[in-house]
C-alpha cells in the first residue's frame, strides 16, 4: 500500500504509529487519520450440477493455474455487479449473484492487503462458456476431482462452499 506522506487535511506530515488501538498513519497536527482499507474482489462459485467452473489464468500472479472466476470490483460497483461483470469479462457467461459463501484476507506483494469476498453465482446457460482475453482456458470439473487452486483464499472459499452444501 502506498504511503500518504503528507496530511489530506492540513499538509502536515504523517506519522506511522499506533492510533486509537491501530498503527495507522496519522496527522500528529490535526490527527486525522488515513486509513488503508483492502481491495475487495469478488470470487465466485459456479456450478451446474456436480461440476464447478474454473478458470486458467492469463497472467500473473498465477499465470497457467486454475482459479476461482472474479476480479477486484470497480469504483462505484456493487458487489453484485462486480461479480456479475467478472463472470462475463473471463468465460462469456452471464449469472445472478444467489449469495455471499464467506470472505478470505490475505496480503499480496503486488496489490497489498486484498478482501476475497466469495459468491454463489447462479448460471442458467452454460452455452456460451469461452475464456475471456484474461484467461486462458474456462471450463467445468467435477467438484470432487478438480485441480488443486493457486490461491489459498480461493480454496479456502471452496472448502466454505462445500462444507455449507453437505
Amino acid at each position: 500500500m502506498k504511503k500518504l506522506h503528507y496530511c489530506s487535511n492540513c499538509g502536515e506530515k504523517n506519522s506511522f504509529g499506533r492510533k486509537d488501538g491501530n498503527i495507522r498513519y496519522y496527522c500528529l497536527k490535526c490527527e486525522t487519520i488515513h486509513y488503508q482499507n483492502p481491495k475487495p474482489t469478488a470470487t465466485l462459485i459456479c456450478t451446474k450440477n456436480d461440476e464447478i467452473l474454473l478458470v486458467k489464468r492469463a497472467f500473473n500472479p498465477g499465470k497457467g493455474e486454475w482459479s476461482l472466476p472474479g476480479g477486484f470490483l470497480e469504483l462505484g460497483e456493487t458487489l453484485e455487479e462486480g461479480a456479475e461483470r467478472e463472470l462475463k469479462e473471463e468465460t462469456n457467461l452471464n449469472g445472478k449473484v444467489v449469495k455471499l459463501i464467506g470472505n478470505c484476507s490475505y496480503f499480496n506483494s503486488i496489490f497489498g492487503d486484498i478482501l476475497l469476498l466469495g459468491l454463489e453465482v447462479k448460471v442458467d446457460d452454460w452455452k456460451d462458456l469461452v475464456a475471456g482475453d484474461d484467461a486462458l482456458d474456462a471450463k467445468l470439473f467435477k467438484v470432487n476431482k478438480c485441480p488443486k487452486l493457486v490461491f489459498e483464499c480461493h480454496q479456502k472459499i471452496f472448502d466454505m462452499y462445500i462444507k455449507n452444501k453437505i
